[in-house]
């Protein structure tokens, strides 16, 4: 989320014949924020809302299968115990692995010249939100130092899991990994494979990045 001081410059950009100084406009932001708060909060307080989020969690139960259930917390664990992210990343795992200095300078350069060229930043165009020709190379960089550093394949060492229906484990993992926002590899459910090693008592599950699949 921007600062404050970032959406006091966007409010004067969007209002330029207002003359609210910071201060004024801080007061007036905290008071326009504090009664959307208590409208939410009233309508939480409400019967018909709660009656609503009764019917939609009772609705949930009645729809999903314990082999989803299962998937997702078994993808939560792998967030948390095995998937890997880079030191360049925005948004970084437990596992975070170290991008050399050469590779973390070129990759900031890049995020700042296309992030100069977004709305309200000294090189927007007035069109276009940020500039895709820069995005592109910021995103392919993004995509090598993935490449270099994250490990491929990702196999992920479990205890020994009994599911009925694989489809829907899949489907599972696939949705807490993608709903963890930090996750470089193919979550596709053909993608993601399960094997069995009887003899340590292991089942494994492995990952692998886009360009490693057939």
């Amino acid at each position: 989320m921007a600062t404050l001081e970032t959406q006091y410059k966007n409010y004067q950009l969007e209002n330029p014949e207002s003359e609210l100084s910071f201060e004024e406009w801080k007061k007036d932001f905290g008071t326009k924020i504090s009664s959307a708060m208590q409208k939410l909060f009233d309508e939480i307080k409400t019967p018909e809302y709660k009656q609503k989020q009764i019917e939609r969690q009772q609705k949930y139960l009645d729809e999903v299968s314990i082999d989803f259930e299962l998937g997702f917390y078994v993808g939560e664990h792998i967030v948390n115990r095995y998937l890997p992210t880079l030191s360049t990343d925005m948004l970084q795992s437990r596992r975070v692995i170290k991008v050399n200095e050469e590779d973390s300078i070129e990759n900031k350069r890049l995020d700042n010249e296309w992030f100069s060229t977004t709305r309200y930043n000294k090189n927007w165009n007035g069109e276009d939100d940020g500039d895709k020709e820069k995005w592109n190379l910021y995103l392919q960089h993004n995509k090598m130092l993935e490449k270099k550093y994250l490990p491929n394949p990702l196999e992920c060492h479990l205890g020994l899991i009994k599911f009925n229906d694989e489809d829907k484990f899949k489907e599972g993992i696939r949705s807490s990994l993608w709903d963890c926002d930090m996750c470089s590899y193919n979550i596709e459910k053909e993608n993601i494979k399960i094997e069995y090693d009887m003899e340590m008592g292991f089942t494994i599950i492995t990952f692998q990045l886009d360009g490693n699949l057939s």
